[in-house]
């Protein structure tokens, strides 16, 4: 069982921005693509795991951005897994174009009982735990301890979890949240910026028909957002850094 897989994949309109570049829901597109397609292989992909009653789940992801490739652009998307935790997992992925690299992440994964709702340890779902990871690593750090809260200030939209956001566990998708986030900010808002990371912390499941608030924050290291449930329990928080 190979550790990694890396794949080329020619960028086209669906995962481009208004300007023809790489979006950054895009780049978690292929990131997050390449990830289940290993996962198969694994024998841990979706119908793997729905004979154990779960499902995958994203924890947090931060992704570090050096150029943006553009349209028709062939790029070299490569992930693998790092060593497993009791209950929790590394990926690693890259992306590059000719050798060079333009985006690295990282995400941490768990698995969940579609049933009750419970994050099982790797050891019950039939996880490779004896695979040799890659001694690579990429996205290095600690991951960000968000304590953003969602003040009246920011508020700054709402947003209905539609039937397009939900995946296969029945909830909004980890990368629909990017894309909801990133939506909202307008076009002139996106031209001022220059990212240079992203990070996202999912906390609590959305449903689809939940009416989310949206609250924006901008301050001398980039964009905090904040995803807030009608129950008043913080769904996501993301942070965009800015050169």
């Amino acid at each position: 069982m190979e550790n990694y897989l890396e794949k080329e994949e020619t960028l086209y309109t669906s995962k481009l921005d208004y300007e023809g570049n790489l979006k950054l829901a895009g780049l978690f597109d292929l990131f997050m693509d390449l990830a289940a397609e290993q996962a198969e292989r694994m024998n841990v992909g979706y119908a793997d795991m729905m004979g154990y009653r779960a499902f995958w789940l994203a924890v947090r992801t931060r992704v570090r951005i050096h150029k943006v490739p553009g349209y028709g652009d062939t790029v070299t998307v490569k992930t693998w897994p790092g060593k497993p935790g009791i209950i929790k997992c590394d990926r690693f992925y890259t992306l590059k174009r000719d050798g060079e690299l333009l985006a690295e992440g990282r995400t941490e994964w768990a698995a969940q009982n579609v049933d009750t709702g419970r994050v099982m340890k790797t050891s019950e779902f039939g996880y490779p735990v004896d695979m040799e990871p890659l001694p690579e690593r990429v996205c290095e750090g600690l991951f960000t301890r968000f304590k953003e809260k969602p003040e009246p200030e920011n508020l700054h939209m709402t947003y209905t979890v539609c039937s397009r956001d939900i995946d296969t566990g029945r909830h909004m998708n980890n990368v629909a949240y990017v894309r909801m986030l990133m939506g909202s900010f307008t076009v002139a808002e996106l031209e001022s910026m220059d990212m240079a990371e992203a990070e996202i912390n999912y906390q609590d499941a959305c449903r689809e028909g939940e009416e989310l608030r949206l609250y924006r924050r901008k301050d001398e290291e980039g964009w905090h957002l904040l995803v807030q449930k009608p129950d008043g329990a913080v769904a996501a928080q993301m942070i965009l850094r800015l050169r």
